[in-house]
């Protein structure tokens, strides 16, 4: 049976899985294509500023939306078939009110809130209205990524992903905004195609406010709230406590390598939009097992990827300039950080739907809080490669954390059966934290870095019909 014929009998939920993986490849590759454009068009300080634009973004819109497109909106659309439109509409409305409360709080602190972010007022007044907008197209993605509609979200993605880089250096090249020019390309393009969606939810769901869906959201949204924005600062606040403490340049530097290295995201994103409905299905089934199988495969999955990173990490930083040669060492331990987001996110998953929000705060702020304060300990002393150590160090006790708790709930709900293998995933994060670590040894042994890598791509071209057959396996 030939490649295309086994492609047409795979069930769709295997095919959204292939495709939302491509889609997430693409949208990064675009990313990664313009990023060498990007840091020699820029200097290291203005690069760093860009980088620091995009933390405080990814902070103030956890407070503008509340994350309402992700967690409660997914567990929503699985446990409720027959009103998808409502629900979404009326989470688009739910936010559009949060995002303007938070608006009328900008209005009054805004000789404040300018200087720290680096925008002026149109600038931050268009990025509230990114706040606005941008939501309804990630509630259009999730439902996709729940329904198994890929072939739109693969058309959409590849349009924002070759416009926005395109607007923004027109941008660059007909005016003299420098780094402002990105952020300019970003929030147009974001803006009007969030806009489109934000209409059509609209228009489809016919429902501003909803009082069940409202008060359930935010009962179960409002909890995780420091979660997400722990999260953030644990993925974030490196930038700007480096740019504090050691400059904007060292936080260009630091971002190169960081941007590099959290490719693996788009793989767990990808992997995450198909495996996070299937549990819960899974779940509610009350279908144990499987869950624990299908986990260990894509755990040894994910430490195969992050070797090949690790050791190839020398001819990755060669897009780069002279400027960023030092900081090759960030990209293993970054790397290492993305994979125990994944392995924390296994017990997340359990906690999020059995609604035990509580337990997921309490890990996350724990970590956040954690973070900021070995920063602020080591990054004076060391510099921005502390950043990478310290970070990689909260992500191991934010994964503890979550699994002891996730235990917990597993308790509480009277469940028997062991979900997850915990030994082997214990000692599999382990061993690939000492491999992962233990790269940055052959950096100047070419020949050695070669044999190893070619050992991994063997590894791989082996694995392949098992690879395949886990995508297959995350199905309703």
């Amino acid at each position: 049976m030939g490649m295309l014929e086994k492609y047409k009998n795979m069930p769709v939920q295997a095919k959204a899985s292939i495709w939302y993986a491509v889609c997430n490849f693409f949208q990064k590759g675009i990313s990664f294509i313009v990023v060498p454009i990007y840091i020699r068009l820029l200097t290291t300080g203005e690069y760093g500023e860009w980088n620091i634009f995009q933390s405080w973004r990814d902070i103030l819109i956890v407070l503008a939306s509340l994350n309402l497109y992700a967690g409660v909106y997914t567990k929503t659309l699985v446990d409720n078939k027959n009103d998808r439109d409502r629900y979404t509409s009326s989470m688009q409305g739910l936010g559009t009110l949060i995002t303007i409360g938070l608006l009328a709080v900008y209005v009054f602190t805004r000789a404040w809130v300018n200087p720290l972010i680096g925008l002026n007022t149109p600038y931050m007044l268009l990025l509230f209205l990114y706040f606005i907008v941008y939501p309804a197209f990630s509630f259009w993605g999730t439902r996709q990524r729940v329904e198994y509609k890929y072939k739109s979200m693969v058309v959409v993605t590849a349009i924002v992903s070759l416009l926005t880089p395109a607007l923004s250096l027109a941008l660059f090249f007909m005016t003299e905004l420098r780094e402002l020019a990105l952020v300019l390309g970003f929030l147009i393009v974001q803006c009007a195609i969030g806009i489109i969606f934000y209409v059509y939810h609209f228009i489809k769901g016919k429902c501003f406010f909803n009082k069940g869906y409202w008060k359930y959201a935010v009962k179960f949204n409002v909890p995780l709230i420091p979660h997400y924005l722990s999260l953030i600062v644990l993925g974030q606040s490196d930038k700007i406590m480096i740019k504090y403490y050691c400059g904007e340049s060292d936080a260009g530097i630091y971002s190169f390598p960081y941007q590099i290295a959290s490719a693996i995201n788009v793989l767990i994103t990808a992997i995450n939009g198909s495996r996070v409905p299937w549990m819960y299905e899974q779940l509610k089934a009350k279908i144990y097992d499987r869950i624990g199988k299908i986990t260990n495969m894509l755990i040894l999955l994910m430490g195969g990827i992050v070797t090949f990173i690790a050791l190839l990490a020398p001819e990755i930083m060669l897009i780069g300039t002279a400027d960023y040669e030092e900081a090759v060492y960030v990209i293993p331990v970054v790397t290492l950080g993305v994979f125990f987001t994944f392995i924390y996110d296994l017990y997340a998953s359990i906690e999020f739907y059995y609604g035990s929000t509580k337990y997921v705060m309490y890990a996350s702020v724990t970590g956040a809080v954690l973070n900021i304060i070995l920063n602020a300990i080591f990054l004076p002393v060391f510099g921005y490669i502390a950043a990478a150590y310290t970070t990689l160090i909260c992500y191991i006790i934010f994964m503890l954390m979550h699994y002891l708790f996730a235990r917990k709930v597993i308790k509480e709900q009277n469940i028997s059966t062991q979900i997850y293998n915990n030994k082997m995933i214990f000692l599999f994060s382990a061993v690939i934290t000492i491999v992962g670590l233990g790269c940055m040894a052959t950096y100047l042994f070419l020949p050695v870095r070669i044999l190893l890598i070619a050992a991994v791509l063997i590894a791989a071209f082996i694995l392949r019909k098992k690879i395949i057959g886990i995508l297959k396996s995350i199905k309703k």
